[in-house]
C-alpha cells in the first residue's frame, strides 16, 4: 500500500527502517520480529513498485484509428447506447498498421447484437480518459486495465466467437437469472433485487443510486462479507446433516462461485476469501481471529494485483470489516433498550461509518446521517431476501412458473426497501455534502481514526499516562498541521466555469489571486467552493483581463463572497458597461480600485502582462504558466513557458508545438465548435486536459514548471 498510495516510497522506507532500528534497541527481545516485518514491508513495497501501470500509448491519444480486438467483458446497455470492452490486438492510424495490447472502453450506438467473447472491428477517437473534480475516472478505469475510452466509436463488425468457457457458462447464467427475474417483476423492485441478491447493478435507476448513497445503503447492492457469511451459513448447515466432512469444503466453493458470479469486484473477492479463510481455519481446527483474516487476505490480494490499494471499494471494504470487527459490540452495550433485532444492524452501520467516514467524504463528497436508521429498517429483512430472492431467480430461470411465487415474495421486500431508500435517501438532511475534502484533509482525519480506535482496543494500557500524553501530543500536532497550514507549493486552477475566463492562484502561504470570474455565478460558486478551504474567504488581487460576459459575467458573486484585498483592471480595450458596474460596486463596498501599470507581486507568485498585451504569466519561481485568451496574437508559447491556459475556449488556430502541460477552459458541446481542431492537433505533444471532461484542473509548481495533479 505504501508504494501505490504514498510518494516519494524512499521516506517511508526510511520510517520503517527507522522503527525497526528503534523497536530493536529497546527491547532486544524484538529484534527477530522487527527484522521480519521490515523484511515483509521491503517485499510488498518491491512488489508494488514493480506492478505494471496502465497506460496508453502516447502516439495514439487523440487520433482517429480502427481497432481491433475481442470483447472482454459482457456488454452493459444504456438508454440509446452500449458500454464494450475491447481487448485491442491491432490499431490502424492512416497508413500504418500496429500491434499492440491494451483495454479500451468503447461507447456504441446501433443494434447489431455483440457478445462476450466476439470479435469486433470499431472506428472513432481514442482518448484518455477524463478525471471529474469528485471522481478519477482515469484511476477507476486503471483498476480494471482499461487504458482508453471510445465515445462514440462506430461498430463496424462484429464476427461471433466464443470467449473462456468457464466465464461464458458463468455469464450464461447471469443472463438466465436477471431475465427471470425482469419477467416477474416491474422495475424499480427488479433492478433492486438483482443488486441486493447478485451485486448487479447496470439496471438500477441514477435517482435511486443517489438517494442509498444519501441513506447509507448503497452497501447492500454490493457483494459483502454479510452475504457471503450468510451463503456459507446455510450451505454448511443444510449439507452437513448428511455430509459433515465435505459440508465446509462444498461451502467454500459455492462462496467462490458466489464471488466469480457477481463479477468479480475487489469487494466480493475479499468476502469469499475471508470465508474461505475462516473455512480453512475450522478443518485446521484453529481458531479464527477477523484481524489476522483480514491481512492475510489483505496481503494475498495486493500480492497478485498491487493496483487495488487504490481501488475505493477495496479500501471501504477492509476499512468497514475492521470497524464493525473493533466497535460493534461496545456500541451495542450503548443501546440495550433497543430490540436485538434493530440493535445489531444499528451498532454495525454505526461502526463502519466510524471506521470510513474520512473515505466518504474523500471519495464520494458526502457523508449519511440516517444511515444507521435506514440500516436498522433493512437489514433484518436481508437473510429472507437472500434466500427467497436467490432461490426463486435460480429456480425460474429454467422454469418461470416455478420460481414466480418466491419472486414476488422477494419483491414484496424490495417494494419495502424501495420504500425506505425514497423516504429517507430524499430527506434535506440526509447526508452532510463536503466538496472540499483534499489529500492532506484525508490524512488528518485517518490520524484522529486509527487514534480514536487505538484507544478503545487498548484502554486497558491508560495507565501509562506519560506515553499517551506524548501520542495525543503528536497526533494533535500533526493534524493542526494537516488542516491548517499550506502544503508549500503554488496552486493553480482552471476553474470549470463553461467556455469562460477564471484562473485562480493559492500562493505556498495559502493567499489567494483569482483572474476573471467567468460567465455562470453557479459554476464558479461550485468550481471554487472544491478548489478552496471553507475558510479562505479572501481574495488578495483580483485581475479582470476583460470586460466581456466570459471574463466578468460572475462578479458579482465574487463581490459578495468573498473579502477582496485589491481590484485591478487590466482590460487593453475601452472599459465596457459591465467592467464601469463593476468598478462601481466594488468602490461602494470600500474596495480599492486600480488599473495594470506593471506586475502584481503576492507571496513570491508574480502576474505579468505578456508580450502580446492580452495573455497574462503566472511565475511562482522558475516554474512560468500563461494564461491566453483567444484575443491573442500569439501562435506558440515563447520559450521558458511551461504551460498554458487557454481561456474561453481557446484560439481559433495555434501552431505550437505543445510544451509542458496545455489546458482548455470550455463547456460541453460548445456551440462554437470550440476548442478549433487545429488548436487540438497542434497541441499533441503537451498533456492536454479539457474542463468539459474533466472539471477543474489543478496545476502545482515544481523544478521543473507546472504539473497537474492527477
Amino acid at each position: 500500500m505504501a508504494a501505490v498510495l504514498l510518494s516519494p516510497l524512499r521516506v517511508w522506507l526510511a520510517v520503517a527502517l527507522g522503527l525497526a532500528a528503534a523497536a530493536t534497541l529497546i527491547d532486544r527481545h524484538l529484534a527477530l520480529l522487527a527484522g521480519l516485518s521490515l523484511a515483509a514491508f521491503l517485499l510488498g513495497a518491491g512488489r508494488g513498485a514493480l506492478a505494471a501501470t496502465v497506460e496508453l500509448p502516447p502516439n495514439l491519444v487523440g487520433q482517429s484509428v480502427s481497432a481491433s480486438g475481442t470483447v472482454d467483458e459482457d456488454p452493459v446497455a444504456r438508454k440509446e447506447s452500449r458500454r464494450l470492452i475491447v481487448h485491442v490486438d491491432h490499431v490502424v492510424t492512416g497508413t500504418e498498421q500496429t500491434s499492440v495490447t491494451f483495454r479500451v472502453e468503447a461507447t456504441v450506438y446501433g443494434i447489431a447484437p455483440v457478445k462476450y467473447g466476439d470479435l469486433v472491428l470499431l472506428t472513432g477517437e481514442i482518448q484518455q480518459p477524463p478525471r471529474f473534480d469528485q471522481f478519477d475516472y482515469r484511476a477507476y478505469l486503471a483498476e480494471q486495465g482499461i487504458a482508453g475510452v471510445m465515445p462514440g466509436a462506430r461498430l463496424v463488425r462484429v464476427t461471433s466467437r466464443g470467449g473462456d468457457p468457464l466465464r461464458s457458462t458463468l455469464l450464461a447464467i447471469r443472463h438466465a437469472v436477471v431475465d427471470a427475474v425482469d419477467r416477474a417483476l416491474p422495475e424499480p423492485q427488479a433492478a433492486l433485487l438483482l443488486g441486493v441478491v447478485f451485486g448487479y447493478r447496470a439496471a438500477l435507476p441514477p435517482t435511486l443510486q443517489q438517494q442509498m448513497i444519501a441513506s447509507g445503503l448503497i452497501h447492500i447492492v454490493v457483494i459483502s462479507g454479510l452475504k457471503v457469511s450468510l451463503l456459507a451459513r446455510i450451505i454448511q448447515q443444510a449439507v452437513g446433516r448428511f455430509a459433515p466432512t465435505a459440508a465446509p469444503l462444498i461451502a467454500a466453493g459455492a462462496m467462490a462461485g458466489y464471488a466469480l458470479l457477481a463479477g468479480a469486484s475487489a469487494a466480493a473477492l475479499r468476502a469469499a476469501a475471508m470465508g474461505i479463510v475462516v473455512v480453512i481455519a475450522g478443518r485446521l481446527h484453529r481458531d479464527s481471529h477477523v484481524f489476522v483474516s483480514l491481512a492475510l487476505t489483505a496481503a494475498v490480494m495486493l500480492g497478485l494485483k498491487p493496483d487495488l490499494a487504490g481501488d475505493v471499494s477495496f479500501q471501504l471494504s477492509f476499512a468497514g470489516t475492521m470497524g464493525i470487527a473493533a466497535m460493534t459490540d461496545r456500541i451495542a452495550t450503548r443501546f440495550a433498550w433497543l430490540p436485538a433485532v434493530l440493535r445489531d444492524p444499528f451498532a454495525a452501520t454505526i461502526a463502519a461509518e466510524a471506521a470510513t467516514w474520512p473515505m466518504m467524504l474523500a471519495n464520494f463528497h458526502q457523508l449519511s446521517l440516517i444511515g444507521p436508521m435506514a440500516n436498522a429498517l433493512v437489514l433484518p429483512l436481508l437473510p429472507a431476501v437472500m434466500v427467497v430472492g436467490a432461490t426463486g431467480a435460480l429456480v425460474g430461470s429454467p422454469i418461470a412458473l416455478a420460481g414466480w411465487p418466491l419472486l414476488q415474495t422477494a419483491g414484496m421486500i424490495a417494494s419495502w426497501y424501495r420504500l425506505v431508500i425514497e423516504s429517507l435517501g430524499s430527506l434535506p438532511v440526509a447526508a452532510i455534502t463536503m466538496p472540499y475534502f483534499p489529500p492532506r484533509w484525508l490524512a488528518a482525519a485517518m490520524v484522529v481514526n486509527v487514534g480514536g480506535l487505538a484507544v478503545v482496543r487498548l484502554r486497558q494500557f491508560f495507565w501509562r499516562k506519560k506515553v499517551w500524553l506524548v501520542l495525543a501530543a503528536a497526533s494533535l500536532a500533526t493534524v493542526v498541521l494537516l488542516l491548517i497550514r499550506p502544503d508549500g507549493r503554488v496552486h493553480v486552477y482552471a476553474l470549470d466555469v463553461g467556455t469562460g475566463s477564471a484562473v485562480l492562484v493559492r500562493t505556498v502561504n495559502g493567499h489567494q489571486l483569482l483572474i476573471d470570474a467567468g460567465p455562470d455565478a453557479d459554476k464558479l460558486t461550485q468550481a471554487m467552493g472544491r478548489a478552496l478551504p471553507p475558510t479562505a474567504r479572501t481574495i488578495d488581487r483580483w485581475l479582470i483581463t476583460g470586460g466581456r460576459r466570459v471574463n466578468a459575467g460572475a462578479a458579482t458573486v465574487v463581490l459578495s463572497r468573498f473579502r477582496i484585498g485589491l481590484l485591478v483592471i487590466a482590460d487593453p480595450d475601452p472599459w465596457s458597461a459591465t467592467v464601469r458596474t463593476l468598478v462601481q460596486q466594488a468602490q461602494s463596498q470600500g474596495i480599492a480600485v486600480a488599473s495594470a501599470n506593471g506586475s502584481l507581486d503576492v507571496d513570491g507568485v508574480r502576474l505579468s502582462q505578456a508580450s502580446d498585451g492580452r495573455s497574462w504569466l503566472i511565475q511562482a519561481g522558475k516554474a512560468v504558466l500563461a494564461v491566453v485568451p483567444p484575443e491573442t496574437s500569439w501562435t506558440s508559447l515563447p520559450a521558458g513557458v511551461s504551460g498554458v491556459i487557454f481561456t474561453s475556449g481557446g484560439p481559433s488556430g495555434w501552431q505550437g508545438p505543445g510544451q509542458g502541460v496545455s489546458v482548455i477552459q470550455v463547456s460541453s458541446n460548445s456551440r462554437a465548435g470550440l476548442p478549433a481542431r487545429a488548436v487540438v492537433r497542434a497541441l499533441l505533444g503537451a498533456a492536454l486536459y479539457r474542463t468539459d471532461r474533466v472539471g477543474t484542473v489543478e496545476l502545482v509548481s515544481s523544478a521543473g514548471g507546472f504539473r497537474a495533479v492527477k
